[in-house]
């Protein structure tokens, strides 16, 4: 009889185990993986910082803009990104090892070009910078 009651305990305990686990089921139904191609838009991008401007107060030279330029392989400027939004981010900090890079701004592509405007930031931070396109619709190959 106890045999008999430990396995309807431990039975029980499996079963409620069990059914508590399937609450937690994902439905993965508009989650896509593979390998799918993406396409971007240009080649290459070209960031020119507006000219600098001495802040008085500071000693330090700032800037406020920047043109991104959108190009090809041959160096070529393209209109494929135009009708997007690019955003700008700086590899920001006061050194190279300590940067990090963050969003400064956006801009609409027109021209194959951008105009992007941001708060002043000392140029000596600058570290480097990134360019993301938004809107861009992706290439998937349909091919197995």
């Amino acid at each position: 009889m106890r045999k008999a009651l430990i396995a309807v305990a431990v039975a029980t305990a499996l079963f409620a185990v069990g059914a508590f686990a399937a609450n937690f089921a994902v439905n993965s139904e508009d989650i896509a993986s593979g390998e799918n191609d993406v396409v971007a838009c240009a080649e290459r991008v070209d960031v020119d910082f507006d000219d600098p401007t001495l802040n008085t107060s500071t000693g330090a030279w700032t800037v406020a803009g920047a043109t991104v330029k959108f190009l090809d392989g041959a160096s070529a400027a393209t209109s494929a990104c135009n009708g997007f939004d690019a955003e700008l981010a700086l590899d920001l900090g006061a050194t190279l090892a300590a940067a990090n890079y963050s969003s400064v701004g956006t801009g609409s592509v027109s021209g194959s070009t951008a105009d992007i405007n941001f708060a002043a930031t000392d140029v000596a931070t600058i570290h480097g910078a990134s360019v993301v396109i938004d809107g861009a619709t992706l290439f998937v190959d349909p091919t197995p």
